[in-house]
């Protein structure tokens, strides 16, 4: 998992330093001080970047799986005292006292929606996308990009934070029918579960850097945002069963608004985003980690055409905007697939030309 993440200066992580135990974090990730219960955020002095950046450890009898009773009590339970803690929070600042503060509220980033919206106008007179769309899904997504604007006015940390969250469920979607259709007899391309794979892979890495950054630090942002889940991923399973093709561009849709929203984000708020270090899971994923896997999900990228810096936070941003616009260009080719048989090929199928018979046997023997 994460072995760097930013913590807010404060008393729990120098209490157990005195206590002489190790640095222990929840297995959600916590991006707050580290203590026995995790809060929603600590309003604390910090160093001129707002923040302190240490090494975190999971702690192992949290991490290790598992019953579904033992794991979700677990869940339930810290989702409870998060509640809990994010009402008084709010009864606090009520009374007239003052509102704990999260890393993302801190740092005080910006989007402006406005902008955001007149380069999804620009794209659209261009591209048409949302235009040749099915009514339902211009309906469902023209609804959720009014929602996040309404939501998350002035938040784009837990705005990113819940999009990654969302995000990842189409992959999950396509890899459980995959699976069922390969489990049934019915269908088996294996190229294109490593492809979506890998897309899932990025975009959890994705979600890393933002519970890094305190994304996650609200009760009702998780809540929300783990619900909505669940309800996204069993509507794309149904969709995925129907028509691929329109779950896939119903995808790209959603990958684009992704694309632009980053891209205002990084630079409007460039200066400040430069000042500030990259967490550590974001070198650990640009720099120093599988970049098979990395570039697995980038099917119309030349093979390692892309190997991104990452010295500050406004690199890590670049990065992420570059994968939700290779993530648009692989839905388009998945749909493209679906829709006139044009096969969806990893960079590494492409580079070493790997016999298409040895990969695709089922579908050579129906030929």
């Amino acid at each position: 998992m994460v072995e760097g993440c930013f913590v807010p200066l404060g008393g729990g992580l120098n209490g157990l330093r005195r206590r002489n135990q190790g640095v222990r974090v929840c297995s959600r990730v916590v991006p707050t001080a580290v203590a026995k219960t995790p809060k929603i955020g600590e309003f604390c002095e910090a160093d001129e970047h707002g923040f302190k950046h240490i090494n975190l450890r999971e702690r192992k009898k949290l991490n290790k799986p598992g019953s579904a009773l033992q794991i979700g009590g677990k869940y339930f339970m810290r989702e409870l005292r998060g509640m809990y803690s994010q009402l008084s929070d709010e009864v606090n600042v009520l009374l007239g006292g003052r509102r704990r503060l999260s890393i993302s509220e801190k740092l005080q980033f910006t989007l402006d929606d406005e902008k955001v919206r007149a380069m999804e106008a620009a794209r659209e007179e261009e591209t048409q996308l949302l235009a040749s769309s099915s009514f339902i899904s211009r309906s469902i997504y023209q609804c959720t990009c009014i929602f996040l604007d309404f939501v998350f006015v002035n938040r784009p940390i837990p705005r990113f934070w819940l999009l990654e969250t969302v995000a990842r469920m189409p992959y999950f979607a396509y890899l459980s029918v995959l699976h069922l259709y390969e489990s049934f007899g019915w269908w088996h391309v294996s190229e294109l579960r490593k492809i979506h794979f890998a897309e899932d892979w990025n975009e959890l890495h994705h979600l890393l850097i933002m519970e890094a950054l305190g994304g996650d630090a609200l009760w009702s942002d998780r809540f929300l945002a783990n619900h909505a889940a669940v309800v996204y991923f069993w509507i794309l399973v149904i969709t995925y069963f129907v028509s691929p093709s329109t779950s896939y561009k119903f995808s790209e849709l959603v990958e684009n608004h992704a694309a632009d929203t980053y891209e205002q984000f990084y630079k409007e708020n460039e200066e400040l985003l430069k000042t500030i270090p990259a967490p550590d899971i974001a070198k650990q994923y640009y720099e120093r980690g599988d970049l098979y896997m990395f570039d697995v999900f980038q099917t119309e990228s030349p093979l390692g055409s892309r190997r991104p810096t990452c010295d500050n936070l406004y690199d890590v941003f670049v990065n992420i905007w570059g994968d939700e616009k290779e993530h648009v260009k692989t839905m388009e080719a998945c749909s493209d697939y679906t829709n006139m048989g044009e096969l969806v090929q990893s960079p590494h199928e492409r580079y070493y030309g790997f016999n298409d018979d040895l990969l695709y046997p089922h579908e050579t023997e129906t030929e």
